[in-house]
């Protein structure tokens, strides 16, 4: 019986936070001693597992700085100062960033944490200790729970309180022999033949957006886009040929994969990158089936051969559904179904791939599953340690399935391979267009920036060294990460800094040019900046308030377009989800971003005061509750917009005054590209006005 194989790939990256001589955020540092060796790590006690890491060059770039040139961030700073020499502003700025993590699973479970997060919330006076406690307490709760494991840390967890300057201080110095060992760690297990390293464009750019943004109008047709428009292929292939040289300096040999930022490609890219000598590439299954014109689920599991000019380059195509399964929904879920519904679907996509093909298609198929490597697992319960470990294990045992790179797989594909691709829709792994970095007034003003800085330094080629400093801040200005977080779709605390961030690349452009920046670039590019990502309901709704989704009403708000990690899912159709009272009802409402499909699901799942779930299609609507035969006054309404409301006194179970009561729900929509959870993690709280 041949086994289906499985190719796991974890995306490594982070923006370059450098500005200046420090670093603006700390999160290079952060995930790297919870996430980037602790999943290296993991593999030694799963020796017959495979895998493939994607090293993004901005990221190992930083973790070399904070070695070799010892470059600090802004929290190391401020870790390392005395609680009696800290300034008021310094103080606000820890209060407001020393607890910038997921509260359930890394404040929430320490006493002394969570009693420091309290003091905070209810702006008690702290003492020197307290603020020595939350320093310690800040970096301790990043470490990854097989890197805590060490003496010294595990002294720090087990006295809990009362650290001394001495041992705060070397926890952040043990902080940078975790960084030291991430590097050896993953070449020792290349050297194994355990893993492979695949790598990224150096400064993570949308590669298809450097060629010509209007690559963008493909996917999103009637696109304003500003002029200059950006158009700059040589700047995709700088970046391509910089990340592979790097990758090749720090590991001492030449990826054979790449994968596009953000899964973004187009034909155009693809030559780029079959030109750069690669083997691989891989992005998302919508791309192929935009492709090729077909739906056909089965046809993803495939490598397809892209022929230009003599070279080969092999495409894979990303497993939607268990990759964002893994990314968004398991974490909500207990350890043994996660891992059962991850077996389940493989065994699924096995038997229909030899319903379809015969059993000898699996000597060429796999299952791509490609995700980030860090930003999901503060999200599960111990880093994902437990789920990962349970998954392995299983995944070893069954004789169904065998993990392998993708580079072994290339070795596999024959040369007359009939999966073939003569070209490739243009998208990126989120909805198969470019609206996250394009698509919104905000993220068009950014790309127009950038289009006029670097128009200005093609004026200045002649003076070699002023081109050479002003490309290299190019470059970096040209990462995703700035043009993702501007507009209304993804929030975060730190929004503001990456805004501030981008502007000043593009006024240290102007200055190596001996130019003045232009005033616009001195103040932040302020639409939507600082859009919230949940409004309260203001006030009690009217009976009337019932038709119009609007805030002005008294309604709250939740943004669904938002997600609290950095990195979207696709598939997404719910763009707000509305919540209020009238004197009488409790109200959810949602507004949609298309017309829902038979496929498109909605479920309401009630936490307090009674637990119950509402499932909604586009015509119908059924309540999951023993208690449902006593529920009054249900409301239902639906257009591209819902509406449901459930009496009061359904929900408490009594009549009376339930002004200041407590109603939590969240919800979750469900179709062919898998799940996702509003709120990603937590739930939405009312208080009844």
């Amino acid at each position: 019986m041949k086994p289906l194989r499985v190719c796991f790939l974890w995306h490594q990256h982070q923006p370059y936070y450098r500005k200046g001589d420090y670093f603006i955020l700390p999160w290079v540092r952060f995930h790297a001693v919870k996430d980037y060796l602790d999943l290296a790590l993991l593999l030694d006690e799963f020796p017959g597992m495979k895998q493939t890491f994607n090293i993004v060059p901005s990221l190992l770039l930083q973790l070399n700085q904070y070695i070799s040139e010892g470059v600090l961030d802004r929290v190391q700073v401020l870790s390392a100062k005395e609680p009696n020499e800290l300034t008021e502003s310094e103080k606000e700025e820890i209060l407001r960033q020393f607890f910038v993590c997921n509260f359930q699973n890394m404040v929430n479970p320490y006493p002394r944490y969570l009693e420091l997060y309290q003091k905070a919330q209810n702006n008690d006076k702290f003492s020197e200790q307290d603020w020595l406690d939350l320093q310690v307490w800040y970096n301790l709760t990043w470490l990854g729970p097989i890197t805590r494991n060490q003496t010294f840390f595990r002294r720090l967890f087990q006295k809990g309180s009362g650290f001394t300057r001495k041992e705060r201080d070397t926890l952040l110095s043990l902080h940078l022999d975790v960084i030291r060992e991430i590097v050896p760690t993953l070449k020792r297990l290349v050297e194994f033949e355990q893993i492979e390293l695949s790598v990224s464009p150096f400064y993570h750019p949308i590669l298809p957006l450097l060629c010509d943004v209007d690559i963008a109008k493909v996917g999103l047709p009637g696109l304003y886009i500003p002029e200059p428009k950006f158009r700059f292929p040589q700047d995709a292939q700088m970046q391509i040929s910089k990340g592979k040289q790097y990758f090749s300096e720090n590991f001492g040999f030449e990826p054979n994969g790449l994968w596009p930022s953000e899964g973004s490609l187009s034909t155009e890219v693809l030559d780029l990158i079959a030109n750069s000598g690669f083997h691989w590439t891989a992005t998302d299954s919508k791309l192929l089936f935009n492709s090729i014109g077909s739906d056909n689920i089965l046809l993803q599991y495939f490598p397809y051969t892209y022929s230009k000019n003599g070279k080969n380059l092999i495409l894979f195509f990303r497993d939607s559904r268990l990759s964002d399964a893994i990314g968004f929904t398991y974490h909500r879920w207990g350890i043994h179904d996660a891992v059962e519904d991850f077996l389940s679907q493989l065994k699924l996509i096995r038997s229909a791939l030899v319903e379809k093909f015969g059993e000898d298609s699996l000597e060429q198929a796999c299952v791509p599953i490609i995700l980030d490597g860090e930003n999901c697992w503060e999200f599960y319960p111990e880093n994902g340690l437990p789920f990962l470990k349970e998954l392995y294990t299983r995944l070893l045992y069954e004789n169904l399935f065998v993990t392998t790179t993708f580079e072994e797989i290339v070795k596999s594909i024959p040369p007359d391979n009939k999966f073939r691709l003569e070209s490739i829709y243009p998208g990126s792994w989120i909805n198969a267009n470019f609206y996250t970095w394009i698509g919104q007034p905000a993220k068009q003003v950014a790309w127009n920036w950038l289009a006029r800085a670097r128009t200005s330094i093609e004026n200045h080629k002649s003076n070699e060294e002023v081109y050479k400093r002003a490309m290299e801040l190019a470059l970096i200005a040209e990462g995703s990460d700035w043009f993702w977080w501007y507009g209304d779709d993804n929030i975060a605390p730190n929004k503001s800094d990456f805004d501030e961030l981008f502007r000043w690349y593009l006024q240290e452009i102007y200055r190596t040019l001996g130019q003045a920046p232009p005033d616009e670039l001195l103040k932040p590019l302020s639409e939507n900046i600082a859009t919230p990502q949940l409004i309260t309901s203001s006030r009690r709704l009217t009976e009337n308030s019932l038709h119009i989704l609007s805030i002005e009403l008294g309604w709250g708000c939740f943004n669904a377009r938002s997600t609290s990690g950095t990195m979207q899912t696709s598939g997404a159709f719910l763009s707000e989800v509305f919540f209020g009272n009238t004197r009488e009802l409790f109200a959810v409402g949602l507004r949609f971003s298309k017309s829902l499909s038979q496929d498109d699901k909605v479920k309401i799942y009630f936490i307090k005061p009674v637990e119950f779930v509402c499932e909604i299609t586009s015509n119908e609507l059924r309540i999951n509750s023993a208690e449902a035969k006593k529920f009054t006054r249900i409301y239902f309404r639906f257009t591209t917009e819902m509406v449901f409301g459930i009496g009061l006194d359904s929900l408490f179970g009594k009549k009376g005054d339930y002004t200041g009561s407590i109603v939590e729900f969240f919800v979750k929509t469900t179709n062919e590209t898998g799940e996702i959870d509003y709120p990603f993690d937590g739930t939405i709280i009312h208080v009844v006005v």
